[in-house]
């Protein structure tokens, strides 16, 4: 974290959630194999990976869709997957290299938290982490029509914020997330140079 340095143009931050603040991925990525199990189909690791940052729903549908299985309710595996998930939030740790950012920034730099997940299993996140603490503004998958990686997520955190995007800084762990910042005019740091999570017994 020391080695961070604010570029001089920039006036807001931007953090995902999953993987960025939160080291939910791991818990994520267990909660998907346990409801694939049960309901008879396969996800993969690979896949899990490529998709971070899109709503449950649409990963689930796009990989039944892939295996044909789509007699599956997408909808129905989603919301089995996110229940499991939220068993698991009492074990999530924060991402320190983050999270030293934001306690280091707070009440210097507005910030906000941009993430493709559902209030439901975000506010339980941030709770656990105890990021609210320091952060107030959030865009969940509620608040926009496209998610990551259309800018929208991002460009909705930089008008609450009141920050032009080209002077926003993005902090993310994925592939969507980066390329919806680029789609947002702003800048972005890739977390997982400073962490990577652990898919253990997977």
């Amino acid at each position: 974290m020391s080695a961070f340095e604010v570029p001089s143009h920039i006036k807001g931050f931007i953090f995902d959630i999953d993987g960025t603040l939160a080291d939910t991925m791991p818990a994520h990525y267990r909660a998907c194999v346990r409801v694939a199990s049960e309901f008879g189909f396969e996800f993969p690791l690979d896949y899990f990976i490529a998709m971070a940052g899109i709503p449950t729903t649409d990963v689930f549908k796009a990989l039944l869709e892939k295996q044909h299985k789509t007699s599956i309710s997408a909808e129905k595996v989603s919301a089995l997957k996110e229940k499991y998930y939220l068993e698991e939030v009492p074990s999530i740790q924060p991402i320190s290299f983050t999270m030293d950012i934001v306690k280091k920034y707070h009440g210097q730099i507005p910030m906000s938290m941009g993430t493709g997940g559902t209030l439901e299993v975000a506010l339980p996140n941030i709770r656990q982490i105890h990021a609210d603490k320091y952060i107030s503004i959030l865009v969940s998958a509620e608040d926009v029509k496209k998610h990551k990686p259309f800018p929208d997520t991002f460009l909705e955190c930089a008008r609450r914020m009141q920050v032009k995007p080209e002077e926003c800084l993005v902090f993310e762990d994925a592939a969507n997330g980066f390329r919806a910042a680029e789609a947002a005019g702003m800048g972005w740091i890739d977390v997982t140079r400073y962490h990577t999570p652990e898919y253990s017994g997977q």
